[in-house]
């Protein structure tokens, strides 16, 4: 059993999902399953139950895991930390981001930052976005940039806004709404949306189904193959299924020509909200450095 065996048990625990965590971590489910199997077989208890439905926790599995994430924690904090210290560097920082096409809308500014400041450590990480407010707390991250509303209703969480985006639908090229230049509400009463994953992320939510509401759409229903877990598998559903979606104005530059990129016609286009979340009693002099950057409007946005 080895730190990395660790990280695949702990994604496992979070997400109660052999084939949502297989995916997390860049491994087959099938890989997953068998690394679990290892594992119960070695410690001498079962981590989880399984059955046809779901998977849970044991009492033990429980246990184990919140040993473990601590454990896990401070081995990825004693190693960045050394390794900035061989290097010659002062500091660190470690800022999460939702999926890549998030950390390329604020590369300019992460770019800015290694470059004016290169005696600080800079670590950026992907980390679910229902999963953001967990691993603040636990100091995984010092910034997470996400949707603000869930890192709002913590009480030990300060949110800086970092930027609003206008909000556009996407479809497959060859979608009949492909034709449309601005595309009336009504028209999308009866499509098929995909969505990131909100479960677990109550404040965004009910921020994102009133804007919905606002804008004279009915909130797409939660059928399990319409949601995806970052922003990349929703341009992939867009491009390769029969579906549309509302995404910030940034996604532009990741897409191919066989996606189509429309305006709503509304009295006003949807906006997607960003914001950098970091843990109010963080005593890492190199946050409020880095924050300091993230926010710096002088310095372009790449989309």
């Amino acid at each position: 059993m080895d730190i990395r065996g660790l990280k695949y048990f702990i994604s496992a625990a979070e997400c109660l999902n052999f084939t949502r965590a297989a995916k997390e971590c860049f491994i087959t489910q099938t890989a997953m399953s068998q690394h679990i199997a290892n594992m119960e077989k070695e410690l001498g208890f079962r981590l989880f139950r399984r059955n046809n439905r779901n998977v849970e926790l044991t009492p033990a599995g429980r246990d184990f895991y919140e040993q473990m994430k601590l454990i896990v924690h401070g081995y990825d904090n004693a190693v960045r930390h050394s390794q900035n210290l061989s290097s010659g560097g002062e500091g660190s920082v470690t800022v999460a981001v939702p999926s890549c096409i998030e950390g390329l809308a604020f590369m300019s500014r992460l770019r800015y930052f290694k470059t004016h400041y290169p005696q600080i450590k800079l670590t950026v990480k992907i980390i679910s976005p229902r999963y953001m407010v967990e691993r603040l707390r636990r100091g995984e991250c010092d910034i997470a940039i996400c949707w603000p509303y869930d890192m709002m209703e913590a009480e030990e969480i300060s949110v800086q806004n970092l930027a609003e985006f206008k909000g556009y639908l996407i479809c497959s090229s060859e979608h009949p709404l492909a034709s449309y230049k601005s595309v009336p509400p009504e028209k999308l009463q009866n499509e098929r949306f995909s969505m990131v994953d909100l479960r677990g992320m109550p404040a965004t939510q009910r921020m994102m189904y009133k804007d919905w509401k606002n804008l004279g759409l009915v909130p797409p229903v939660e059928p399990s193959f319409d949601q995806v877990n970052r922003m990349e598998e929703l341009l992939f559903a867009v491009s390769m299924d029969n579906v549309v979606a509302l995404v910030p104005e940034f996604v532009r530059n990741n897409m191919t020509g066989h996606v189509a990129f429309l305006e709503l016609n509304t009295a006003t286009p949807p906006m997607f909200a960003m914001g950098a979340g970091y843990l109010t009693n963080n005593a890492n002099p190199s946050l409020h450095t880095a924050l300091d950057v993230l926010r710096d409007s002088r310095i372009p946005m790449d989309y």
